[in-house]
């Protein structure tokens, strides 16, 4: 646990401030009426899904620009806009997660790889052990981005996934935490361990907020 939350405070400033940055960009706002003519209206429920990837899009750009080490961006952006991150030492893949949802591994084998860390209480070990295709076993986790649909104001959730799930089922996890958005708030930070296993509850393929459905992509 100590592991994860030092390594994560080299990313609680910069994500903020690429998920902040994308959250006020004008795709998600109504065009003046002056603009009307000729500026596409993309505020709309039907434009969901254009407004979640264009946020994938500026956060990958902006990140792509800024020095984060020791992270760097890793995955492939252009396969449905991947936003992965690895430091070396743990991997993250950025995931769209409304209100705080977690989007399923599904069937897919490699993303259920993904999702299946060892447990840091091995008294939770409910599924069998699956050597990841690449890297080293338990260093993933999911860091869940969700907007504010009024102000566009973001919020990130750190999870560590401790087996696979379908859709419409809960993920078991064992590490479950809103990131700061400072590193030095994150620093300042105690976890102490429960008995109890957390869940989080997941949403259908098509589920989403104004900000448009969860992927698995980001």
């Amino acid at each position: 646990m100590e592991r994860i939350k030092q390594a994560m405070t080299d990313l609680c400033e910069p994500l903020y401030d690429c998920f902040a940055r994308a959250g006020v960009a004008k795709i998600h706002l109504r065009p003046d009426e002056s603009e009307r003519d000729h500026v596409p209206d993309f505020s709309g429920r039907e434009y969901k899904w254009l407004r979640t990837h264009y946020v994938r899009a500026h956060v990958h750009h902006d990140l792509s620009k800024r020095n984060v080490d020791p992270w760097r961006l890793s995955g492939n952006h252009r396969r449905n806009g991947e936003l992965w991150l690895t430091n070396g030492e743990l991997r993250a893949r950025v995931l769209h997660g409304p209100s705080g949802d977690i989007p399923a591994a599904g069937r897919n084998l490699a993303r259920r790889a993904f999702y299946r860390n060892v447990p840091l209480d091995h008294r939770q070990m409910r599924f069998g052990i699956q050597e990841p295709i690449f890297g080293p076993m338990n260093d993933r986790v999911l860091i869940l981005w969700d907007l504010d649909a009024a102000t566009g104001e973001p919020t990130l959730r750190v999870v560590r996934p401790i087996g696979p799930s379908l859709y419409g089922r809960r993920v078991p996890v064992d590490v479950d935490f809103v990131l700061p958005t400072t590193a030095e708030e994150l620093s300042s930070m105690e976890f102490f361990p429960s008995d109890e296993d957390i869940h989080l509850n997941i949403p259908n393929e098509e589920e989403g907020n104004d900000f448009g459905a969860g992927g698995i992509s980001g």
